[in-house]
Formats: structure tokens, C-alpha cells, sequence
């Protein structure tokens, strides 16, 4: 188990360096986070009326794209503001436009959303956008952040699902090169492992296609913003990677390349 831990603990060191590292990259290269942040809080807004009485918090609040939603949305509500990387963390606290009376409201802090230290029945709502595919126990983390939930408070989450990037995998299989992808969650399978006797759940799955230049600027767009860490052990020596690039542009038939993310929407609902 303390080996489990450590390996567990250095691969979250380096996913909030990698993210670190990108803060600078991030707007520039984050067309699908910004896509999906915009589409989360649409789905917020219906539920606004739902919601208890209560603090909020954001899990994994990147450069800020939910987070000036939300303070938007909930101008005088106590707001938990957590991230990983410091550096995201410190930019998107000094690049949001907040009043003096909600910056009383607001606290930023530096904590994994994996390792929180609070009570049941805290929050009235906890909102993530494209963070939750990074933790190592995805069905723990969700089982306990239920529980800090208060009654009728929500859980409301957007994340890359196991469904994508088909045209990346297309190109593996043809060429019988490794899919070295992140393992990404598959959207039923999480629901299905959720306690089932205090919780209502609705999802739905979207898709998000990009253009790019050519592959290898999808795949620059990745790792400049810190999105590129390769958790599973896989990756593709030089001449592989030049060979899946290739095959990818030139069997593209549009003027460079597509990209589909498959993103899930899910909301949990604590009924009790």
C-alpha cells in the first residue's frame, strides 16, 4: 500500500507540474476546456433554483473559465476555489474580474481534490470542468465527494470520456502501433459504481471536433498545456511517432486534420 501511495503521490506531482508549466499556453491552446466550461454552466444555470443554501466549490479552477461563471452566477455565495498547480491557481486568481465585496467570499487554495479534508454535508454544490479524468480513484473520489454534498446539493462534472480522439486510435490500429492515449473514464461504468441508494444521476455525452494544421500540432497542443502527461507507461519511440504522424496527415481528406473529444456532462443529485 505505501508503495501504491508513493507512486500515486509522484504522479500527481507531475500532473501539477505539467500543468504548471503550462498556465502560460493554456488560453491559446484550450478551444475544447473553454467549449465545455461555457456548456457546464449552461447546465448550472437550469439547476440554480435546485440548489441549497450553501458554500461552493471548484475542483481543478485552471486558468478560470468556470470560475468566472460562478461568481457570476452566485455572487454572494462562499466560493472554495481549489487547483493543483499553484501557478493555474495564482493566474486565475489575479486574471478574474471580481469585486471587492466577492472577493470576501472567494478563497484560493492550493489542495489535490482527491486529498480535500472536510466534513460531510459542507457544500451545497462542487463543480469541475476537465479534472476529475486525472484522479488516480476516480470511483472513491466521487463516493466520498457525494457525502460532502448537503441534501438536495449537487455534484456537476465535464470530462473527456473513453470514447476519445477515434481518428488517433484509427491511425494506431492501421499502422498496429500502441493507442497511448490516457485511460479516460467510461461514462456508464462510473454511474453503475455510485452508491445507487441516495443519488439521482443524468448524463449526457457530446462531441467536440477540432481542426488542426496537421497532427503534430494536435499533438503540441497537448503537451504545451500540461495536458500531455502519458500515465499508462506507453509511449512511441521517435520513428513511430514520425510514422503515425505521416499516415495521419496524408490519409486526412480535409486540409489537415479532425479531432473528436467525447466529453460527458454528469450530474449527481444527493437526495438525502
Amino acid at each position: 500500500m505505501a508503495t501504491l501511495e508513493i507512486i500515486s503521490s509522484c504522479k500527481k506531482e507531475k500532473i501539477a507540474d505539467n500543468f504548471s508549466k503550462g498556465v502560460s499556453h493554456y488560453l491559446e491552446h484550450s478551444q475544447v476546456q473553454k467549449e465545455c466550461a461555457d456548456k457546464l454552466l449552461n447546465i448550472l444555470r437550469t439547476l440554480n433554483n435546485l440548489i441549497p443554501d450553501g458554500s461552493i466549490l471548484e475542483i481543478g479552477c485552471g486558468t478560470g473559465f468556470v470560475t468566472q461563471g460562478l461568481i457570476k452566477q452566485f455572487p454572494n455565495r462562499f466560493l472554495d476555489i481549489i487547483d493543483i498547480s499553484l501557478e493555474m491557481l495564482n493566474y486565475c486568481q489575479e486574471n478574474l474580474q471580481i469585486s471587492d465585496t466577492e472577493k470576501e467570499l472567494i478563497k484560493f487554495k492550493e489542495i489535490d481534490g482527491e486529498k480535500l479534508d472536510i466534513d460531510n454535508n459542507s457544500y451545497a454544490a462542487i463543480i469541475s470542468s476537465f479534472t476529475v479524468q486525472w484522479f488516480q480513484d476516480i470511483i472513491n473520489s466521487f463516493n466520498r465527494l457525494i457525502k460532502t454534498l448537503k441534501p438536495g446539493g449537487i455534484l456537476l462534472v465535464a470530462f473527456p470520456n473513453d470514447r476519445c480522439f477515434p481518428e488517433w486510435k484509427n491511425a494506431c490500429d492501421a499502422l498496429n502501433l500502441p493507442f497511448t492515449r490516457n485511460q479516460l473514464p467510461n461514462s456508464k461504468q462510473l454511474i453503475q459504481n455510485l452508491p445507487i441508494d441516495n443519488i439521482q444521476t443524468y448524463f449526457y455525452e457530446d462531441e467536440i471536433t477540432i481542426s488542426y494544421k496537421n497532427a503534430s500540432e494536435f499533438f503540441r497542443s497537448i503537451k504545451v498545456i500540461g495536458a500531455g502527461l502519458n500515465l499508462n507507461n506507453q509511449k512511441l519511440s521517435i520513428p513511430e511517432m514520425k510514422q503515425l504522424i505521416n499516415y495521419w496527415n496524408n490519409h486526412s481528406n480535409l486540409d489537415g486534420i479532425e479531432v473528436t473529444y467525447h466529453v460527458t456532462f454528469l450530474v449527481i443529485t444527493k437526495i438525502s
